[in-house]
């Protein structure tokens, strides 16, 4: 199986599931979700609040994100 960095709990009716059904389902799911999990879609459901404002900016969101740690006073908010 790849390692998609994802974590995903499968839950399967079937009582005898192969691991080349599993490896299958799990290429979907994977294929789907690389569909939607773009920077664009995250920075428009992001915003990020610093000290005195809020942005919507992508570059701010990006780059405050590839950082290991926010910095003090600084939120990420999710809009959903």
């Amino acid at each position: 199986m790849n390692d998609y960095s994802r974590d995903i709990i499968f839950l399967l009716k079937e009582n005898e599931c192969t691991p080349e059904y599993i490896d299958q389902e799990v290429q979907f799911v994977h294929k789907v979700i690389a569909c939607v999990d773009t920077d664009e879609d995250f920075c428009t459901a992001h915003e990020l609040a610093m000290r005195n404002r809020i942005t919507n900016k992508k570059r701010k969101i990006l780059r405050a994100i590839n950082r290991p740690q926010l910095k003090a006073f600084e939120f990420l908010i999710n809009k959903n």
